[in-house]
């Protein structure tokens, strides 16, 4: 007897231990099956922006954009896909699909299915799309199949009390599961492809807010770069242009107090010239006075009766522009301005990103503005407005300097405004003032926007002509000598006769000494009042010999 219960204990033992080491190889199996599960998914899961290279400006751009999403949405529907395909053959059905509600339209959408193609392949839409429809609205399980065999199974997918939309189960001979199974097992997949649509969606906004940071700070680290006011704009306006994808960038400077504005940057695909003064009446400037935000998608039509900017540009008129105004404490200090070629090239947004940029560099703007102003009065003659003699010294060598690097000549102008005394006495200083800033007017504007001209001292002026040789340098002064001369001077009604003498000696042309250029010029402009005044003389290049 005892050994019969031995016997019989031992058989026991072994069949436990047989069932257990059954139990444990389908453990095992089913770990692995389910690490395969897990690492299809993990590797259908694109690298969050953390995980990628780094992001620069440009991935504000629409078309950048549009791309990466296009790709994170792919790769999104690959971890959708392979679960519905889990799901399918768990059930033992011929496909899965996951019914996006689309509130906007109150309707179901296939959004996903575990089948290939562009479209579920094994769903009667005439049969069975009814049913799919009642169990959203419903909020229940719906069936379709005769007794225990069920042809139809789908369930609603909710979060909270917002319906996300239905899983459905189909096999047009019967799915593996009986209704019972279907009816418990059903609401679980429902809810397990609700929560994984969830962290999708959210890793999706994730992922675009990180980005969009991203970029934001890359645009901020290169707008940091500009130091000064040209490098500053530079940089905004280039970073600009990144961000949008836009032709061409400008910079306004706005003046709240004159209600006047200037084009103070361009880049080349504006067609620009700057600087520049703003048209009051552009569009540009209405802007700057509201301070608000403007985008034209269609600026076609905006910009027929009023200009812009009232600048001339060189390039067709934009397709579509957006004007941020640069605001601080609730003042405008200027504008910045996208242009892109197309219509609807630049749209709201777009437009959202720069407001952020153009809130962060206003700041910065106005510092480097004001000490522009600040620095510009300081070489700048009150009375004629020209550059002053401080200014002149620095622009001098540089001049000299070019002109020994790149072999370019260099020409200096003197011009002294003949018998200006006698202007003082007879029409009194007041006069002379007007005499003098209507002459020094002339001056500026006959010369180019390179040349250097400067109030040198009481009624002389001097004018570095950069890249001109002597005999060229005599022209314009012989041009400017005779506009001085044909046309008299007004002041309180009374017309003042005025003449002017100039000296004219250019390095290493008529000059070899760097330090000599000056003395030269001035004594051409000593003989040319010496010889009768309202005249040209220029340095020779033989010694004894002038030239007019």
């Amino acid at each position: 007897m005892l050994l019969a219960a031995a016997l019989l204990a031992a058989v026991a033992a072994i069949v436990v231990a047989g069932a257990a080491l059954r139990q444990a190889a389908t453990a095992k199996r089913d770990l692995a099956t389910a690490r395969s599960r897990l690492a299809r998914i993990d590797a259908a899961i694109p690298p969050t922006a953390d995980q990628q290279q780094a992001i620069s400006a440009n991935a504000l751009r629409r078309d950048v954009r549009v791309l990466f999403e296009v790709g994170q949405a792919r790769a999104d529907r690959a971890v959708l896909v392979q679960l519905l395909i889990d799901f399918r053959d768990l059930a033992g059905a011929e496909e899965a699909i996951f019914w996006r509600w689309r509130p906007e339209r109150d309707a179901l959408a296939p959004e996903v299915w575990s089948s290939e193609g562009t479209r579920p392949s094994f769903f009667s839409i005439t049969e069975w799309a009814p049913l799919v429809q009642w169990s959203a609205e419903g909020g229940v399980i719906q069936t379709v199949g005769q007794e225990e065999t069920v042809y139809v199974g789908a369930a609603p997918i909710r979060r909270g009390e917002t319906l996300m939309g239905v899983l459905s189960l189909t096999h047009r001979t019967g799915l593996g599961w009986n209704r019972s199974l279907l009816r418990d097992w059903l609401p679980r997949l429902a809810d397990q492809l609700g929560t994984v649509q969830e962290l999708v969606d959210v890793r999706r906004r994730h992922t675009r807010h990180m980005r969009q940071s991203q970029a934001l700070l890359d645009a901020v680290q290169r707008l940091q770069g500009g130091k000064t006011g040209e490098g500053l704009a530079r940089a905004l306006c280039e970073t600009a242009l990144d961000v949008s994808g836009a032709r061409g960038a400008a910079l306004v400077r706005w003046s709240a107090d004159e209600e006047a504005g200037e084009l103070s940057y361009a880049t080349d695909g504006a067609g620009l010239k700057a600087p520049a003064a703003l048209d009051g009446a552009s569009l540009v400037a209405e802007a700057c006075r509201s301070g608000k935000l403007q985008v034209l998608e269609d600026a076609r039509n905006a910009t027929l009766g009023r200009a812009l900017y009232g600048v001339p540009r060189t390039v067709e008129e934009p397709g579509s522009v957006t004007i941020v105004p640069l605001v601080k404490d609730n003042r405008t200090l200027g504008a910045l301005v996208l242009e892109a070629a197309e219509v609807r090239g630049l749209t709201l947004e777009e437009s959202r990103p720069l407001t952020v940029l153009g809130a962060i560099v206003a700041g910065s703007l106005e510092l480097v503005w004001q000490f522009a102003e600040v620095d510009k009065r300081s070489r700048t003659d009150p009375l004629t407005g020209l550059w002053n003699r401080h200014h002149f010294g620095e622009q001098l060598q540089r001049c000299l300097n070019e002109a020994d690097r790149f072999g370019h000549p260099v020409s200096l102008v003197l011009v002294d405004i003949d018998h200006f005394k006698r202007v003082n006495d007879t029409w009194g200083h007041e006069a002379g003032d007007a005499v003098l800033k209507q002459l020094t007017r002339i001056l500026h504007d006959g010369v180019r926007s390179v040349d250097v001209c400067v109030r040198y001292g009481g009624e002389e002026v001097a004018m570095l002509l950069a890249q001109t040789d002597s005999d060229h340098a005599v022209e314009v002064a012989e041009r400017l000598r005779a506009k001085i001369a044909s046309q008299p001077f007004s002041y309180g009604g009374a017309e003042i006769p005025v003449t002017a003498s100039f000296g004219v000696a250019t390095y290493p042309e008529t000059v070899k000494v760097r330090d000599q250029l000056f003395p030269a010029s001035d004594k051409a402009l000593y003989i040319a009042k010496h010889e009768g005044r309202n005249r040209v003389r220029a340095k020779p290049a033989t010694k004894g010999r002038t030239t007019s």
